[in-house]
């Protein structure tokens, strides 16, 4: 079974310039960066048995256009949302909205965090 950050890694093949927790030392622009914090769901059901995952995924670009074209304001999809969405373990969209990308306050930034489901054992 692959982990959490493989079955990310997998669906958003197709979207550019994707990284998991940080971006390389000189990423190139667009880019996109995720990282999971994930906690077992214990009281679901008896035994429990399943993960939350919570996925904050970033998009950054140098103009709003290929930030648009990466994660469209909501209520549009875009190729991250479809990706995610797409997911067996898909649960839900939890909150997305503007991001600040510290080292370059030029770029543009939009998050969109996600929470998906996944058997433990």
């Amino acid at each position: 079974m692959p982990t959490i950050h493989e079955t990310i890694t997998a669906a958003l093949q197709d979207v550019p310039n994707s990284w998991a927790i940080e971006l390389p030392p000189r990423p190139q622009f667009p880019a996109v960066v995720f990282n999971v914090e994930t906690n077992p769901e214990d009281a679901w059901c008896m035994g429990g048995g399943y993960d939350q995952h919570t996925v904050q995924i970033v998009a950054l670009a140098d103009t709003l256009e290929e930030l648009d074209a990466l994660i469209p304001t909501s209520p549009a999809t875009g190729p991250i949302r479809a990706a995610m969405e797409a997911l067996d373990c898909f649960q839900y969209e939890d909150s997305s909205g503007d991001a600040v990308y510290e080292p370059d306050p030029k770029k543009y930034g939009r998050h969109v965090t996600v929470v998906l489901r996944t058997p433990r054992y």
